[in-house]
């Protein structure tokens, strides 16, 4: 049986400007450097990942090999799966989180958004990444590194759930570890 475990990756410099990152390409700040340090720290106590799965986005993949660097994972062991990047949020990409409506709770606004991936490629992306992630050989307690939108789309998949169910799921928060349940597999 396989056990995933989802990580959103460490606090971004778009997070430390309170900016909406989405799809663009924003490394990690400092603190998100630390903040990964520290979860591989506790994946090395608490976990044994036979396998490092993350979104192509630098802060995603800057997260995971500074855990793998931490849990004894060569880096080239590390798999990067296009599918797990963020959702291309349009026109609210570099928006203040005060000015976006999603932010304020306003869901149908930030669906509505121009340029925004429509929820149903997001569904379609995630479940096709969870098909990878299923049938990947040779490993059975597996990190995905990941972000918050992508992550909430796969715990939505992995409870048999429908696209817009993504916003009843809770926030993921940076650099921390969470045991996604795959009803399908368990």
């Amino acid at each position: 049986m396989k056990h995933f475990y989802l990580l959103r990756h460490g606090q971004s410099e778009a997070n430390a400007h309170k900016r909406v990152a989405g799809s663009q390409d924003s490394p990690l700040s400092e603190l998100g450097r630390l903040q990964s340090k520290l979860a591989g720290q506790n994946a090395k106590q608490f976990f044994n990942f036979d396998c490092i799965v993350t979104s192509p986005l630098i802060r995603a993949r800057e997260t995971a090999t500074i855990i793998a660097n931490e849990i004894n994972v060569p880096e080239d062991k590390i798999i990067i799966v296009e599918d797990l990047r963020e959702r291309d949020l349009g026109e609210l990409e570099g928006v203040s989180y005060a000015l976006a409506p999603h932010y304020r709770g306003n869901y149908e606004d930030a669906e509505n958004a121009p340029g925004i991936e429509p929820i149903e490629v997001l569904f379609h992306r995630a479940q096709q990444a969870m098909r990878l992630l299923r049938s990947l050989p040779d490993a059975t307690i597996i990190l995905v590194v990941t972000h918050n939108g992508l992550g909430r789309m796969l715990r939505t998949i992995c409870e048999n759930g429908k696209p817009l169910e993504l916003y009843q799921q809770s926030r993921l928060e940076n650099a921390i570890i969470y045991h996604l349940i795959d009803i399908q597999t368990s």
